[in-house]
């Protein structure tokens, strides 16, 4: 009985330490792919498209990472953003994404 609650212990012991490891943060290429397949998904790009928003957002994450980032700077991160993807896009895909204010705020900002 001893041995089974210790060898219990030991197997929960290590089931939390290997589940604190999976809660690392995501790196600003990770970001950018995840958002970019985001976007992708809900107005079906081609691959070449995904890879170039894959690129811009994670460009995106990089600079929004500063943390001495002014709030002015910010803004106009976010402004640049919206602006090349509205001149990346077309106006039919521009409006449906549009009227997805989530997925649109999620991908100009840092939120």
């Amino acid at each position: 009985m001893k041995k089974f609650i210790a060898a219990l212990t030991l197997l929960l012991a290590f089931s939390i330490n290997a589940n604190a490891q999976d809660k690392k943060e995501l790196t600003s290429a990770e970001k950018g792919k995840k958002e970019a397949v985001a976007l992708s998904q809900y107005l079906d790009l081609n691959e070449t498209m995904t890879a170039d928003f894959e690129r811009l957002f994670e460009q995106k994450h990089r600079t929004l990472e500063d943390k001495t980032l002014s709030q002015e700077r910010r803004s106009e991160v976010a402004r640049i953003i919206e602006m090349k993807i509205r001149a990346t896009l077309s106006e039919a895909q521009m409006e449906k994404l549009t009227s997805n204010k989530d997925l649109f705020k999620s991908l100009i900002t840092n939120e």
